[in-house]
Parts: C-alpha cells; sequence; structure tokens
C-alpha cells in the first residue's frame, strides 16, 4: 500500500507542477520586451565611436519612448494568464487532490489488498481471525458481485460448514459466469444434492452428467452421483461411478483404501458381483503415466486409445489431465469413448500419451510421449508407461 500513497504524492506533485510553473514563465507586462532590447542595444553601442554612440542610443531611446505610450495602454490589463484561470486551478487541483483517493476507497482495492494479504498468511492466523477474513470476503463479495476468486472462496468455505445452500447460490453465480465449466457444474450440483437433505434433484442430475460429459473424470460428479445411486438402493450404478472415481485414487492411499470399502459395502447389499457393474466399469484398460526420475512438463496431457492397426485413427476414448498431476493413473473405458464409439467392443486397443504444452492434441504438438500397441480391454486390463521426450 506504501507504493501507492507515493505514487498518489508524486501525481500531485507533478499535477501542480504542470500547472505553476508555465505562470513563472508568462512576462506580465508586454512593455518588457522592449526594455530588455534597449539594455542589449546599449550593451551593443559601447564599441562604437563616442558620436555614432550618442546619436544611435538617443535613437534607441526615442523608439522606446515613443512605444511607451502604447505600452501604458495596455500595461493595466489583466496579465497574459488572466485572474478568472486561477478560478478554474483551484478545483482542478482539488480534485487532483481529493479524486483519487476517494475512487480508490469507493473501488474497494485498499480492502481487496487487505484480504489478498491475508489470505497469503492464512496458515498461520487462528480460527477467529479466519473467520474476520471470511466475514470480509462475504462483504466484499457482496459489494462487488461477480468477483470470481470471492465466489469460489465462499463456495468452498460454505461447503467445508455444510452451509450447502449458501454454497449452493455461490456456485450458481459462478454459473453464470462459466455455465460449461465442469468443475463448478459438478460442485453445484454436489451443493444441491447435499442442501437437499441427499436426494438428487433433476436439475442437480443433469448438472453432474454436463460435467462428465466434458471431463469424465470429475471427481465431485461421480462423487455425488454415486452417493445418489447408493442412497436409493442402485448399487451396481454407484458401484460403476464410484470405480472410475477410485482410478483417480494413488493406491494406497486414504482416499483409496476409502473408496474400496464403500464399493465393498455396496457390492454386500446389493449383491452385486463385479461383472454386474456396467460396462464402463468392467471393460477397459487402467493407464499409469510416469515420467524420467527428475524430469518434470508442462502443459496438458492426453491419455487416447486408438483401434488397434486399423486405417482409422480417430481416437475411440480419450482422458485429458493436467500436466501437473504427473505421475497419474487414469481408466479408459466406455464413459471416456468419444460419441458413437464404445471401447469396450474392440478386442484390441493402441494406447497412447501426449503432453502438449500448448494444450492442443496431436503428436506434431507434443513434447512428451509414450505409446503401447495391441493393448485388450478387460476387467484387469492395465498399462504402465514412461513418457519420453519427443525428437524436435
Amino acid at each position: 500500500m506504501t507504493w501507492f500513497y507515493a505514487a498518489g504524492v508524486a501525481l500531485t506533485v507533478l499535477s501542480i507542477t504542470l500547472l505553476v510553473v508555465p505562470r513563472w514563465h508568462l512576462r506580465r507586462w508586454r512593455g518588457e520586451s522592449n526594455l530588455d532590447w534597449l539594455v542589449l542595444r546599449q550593451q551593443e553601442l559601447a564599441s562604437e565611436s563616442a558620436a555614432d554612440a550618442d546619436a544611435l542610443n538617443l535613437d534607441a531611446e526615442l523608439r522606446v519612448l515613443d512605444e511607451s505610450d502604447t505600452e501604458k495602454s495596455v500595461q493595466n490589463d489583466p496579465p497574459l494568464a488572466s485572474s478568472r484561470d486561477w478560478r478554474l486551478v483551484g478545483p482542478v487541483l482539488l480534485a487532483l487532490v481529493i479524486l483519487p483517493p476517494l475512487l480508490y476507497l469507493r473501488l474497494g482495492a485498499m480492502e481487496d489488498v487487505r484480504i489478498a494479504e491475508a489470505l497469503a498468511n492464512l496458515e498461520e492466523a487462528s480460527a477467529t481471525e479466519v473467520d474476520a477474513l471470511l466475514g470480509a470476503i462475504e462483504t466484499r463479495s457482496a459489494a462487488r458481485p461477480g468477483n470470481v476468486d470471492y465466489l469460489s472462496l465462499l463456495g468452498e468455505y460454505y461447503t467445508t460448514q455444510n452451509n450447502h445452500t449458501r454454497a449452493l447460490a455461490s456456485y450458481e453465480e459462478l454459473l453464470e459466469l462459466f455455465p460449461e465449466s465442469p468443475e463448478i457444474l459438478a460442485r453445484a450440483a454436489q451443493a444441491e444434492y447435499l442442501s437437499g437433505e441427499r436426494m438428487l434433484t433433476p436439475r442437480a442430475k443433469r448438472r453432474a452428467e454436463a460435467a462428465l460429459a466434458i471431463n469424465p473424470g470429475q471427481r465431485s460428479a461421480l462423487g455425488t452421483l454415486g452417493m445418489a445411486a447408493f442412497e436409493t438402493g442402485d448399487y451396481a450404478e454407484a458401484i460403476g461411478y464410484w470405480e472410475r472415481l477410485m482410478v483417480t485414487e494413488v493406491p494406497g492411499t486414504a482416499g483409496h483404501q476409502m473408496l474400496s470399502t464403500i464399493i465393498a459395502e455396496a457390492r454386500n447389499r446389493g449383491g452385486v458381483a463385479a461383472s454386474e457393474t456396467g460396462p464402463a466399469s468392467a471393460i477397459g484398460v487402467v493407464v499409469l503415466v510416469n515420467l524420467p526420475e527428475g524430469a518434470s512438463a508442462v502443459g496438458t496431457v492426453f491419455i487416447l486409445a486408438r483401434p488397434s492397426g486399423g486405417q482409422q485413427r480417430m481416437p475411440t476414448a480419450v482422458v485429458r489431465r493436467s500436466a501437473s498431476e504427473l505421475p497419474l493413473q487414469v481408466r479408459l473405458d466406455d464413459a471416456a469413448s468419444m460419441a458413437g464409439q464404445t471401447l469396450s467392443a474392440l478386442p484390441l486397443v493402441d494406447i497412447e500419451v501426449q503432453v502438449s504444452p500448448g494444450g492442443q492434441p496431436g503428436r506434431a504438438n507434443a513434447s512428451w510421449l509414450a505409446t503401447a500397441e495391441s493393448v485388450k480391454p478387460s476387467t484387469s486390463a492395465e498399462v504402465r508407461l514412461q513418457l519420453q521426450p519427443t525428437t524436435p
């Protein structure tokens, strides 16, 4: 904030200087130029002979006197910059001094800076300070509707506080700004489901399914649809969603173990065997992708499955992830299939992983690449691939 005040003072000083300094250069009386001329002329005549100098000097003095009558007529006129100009200078200076702070405080930039500083030090904040910060964000968000960062923070905060009604309100505002965001669609569906006593409304279901259509691995959407199916006793469907969610978890982690437990519970309650959970969860290929030790990548990761040995190279199934998630594990199945195609119907598939720094698919755009040929989709098919840099 110090830089703001310094910049404000500098601009004020500059404005005053631009208004005042030019007046110092204005000659107050128009006759001053003739007097200056006479002085210079007398200095020039000092080098002439005495007789010539006296004559020329007298001529110069007469010339100045001759013009003095004209000068006297305007001597009492207002200066070149009239006094009326000063009536404008005052309001201009006042506006320059007062308006910037008023606009600054009115637009809330000061409060935004304070909130940003508090968020940066959130790990060291006490519970009281966190509550005060969220209160400030609520006030700020109400004053500036449409602020994406504040709405996202409030949605997450209300969710952690089990205030799903208010979380849904935040996500509804975000959906007006980003109606096709799979993350926001899924969060809104989840908040609506949890705020409605775990009843999946048609709108919430529509939003969760739309999120999966855009991103088949969207975690919140898979979790919400899985919970809704479990609550209604559709255990096979719940298992299908949760198995798709489980492949995004690293084996051995708490999330993976929790999903294994609830899937086992769903199988036990519904008497569902592994082969009964639907083609999307039963037939597919689990792909584990790694980088060489010590390497890093940026951009987007595309995991593709194509018919093995065929002339048609259009992908049958695609999953897209961020390179920041590497190493990663994904499942290619019918849920990731392109429109009009099913992975489970193919006897063999070729797997390809591309890392595109610019986010565009295709080998020509990839900086890292890995492939596996003739992989048979099944309930247990798994492929481990290590990315290699592409040749320039």
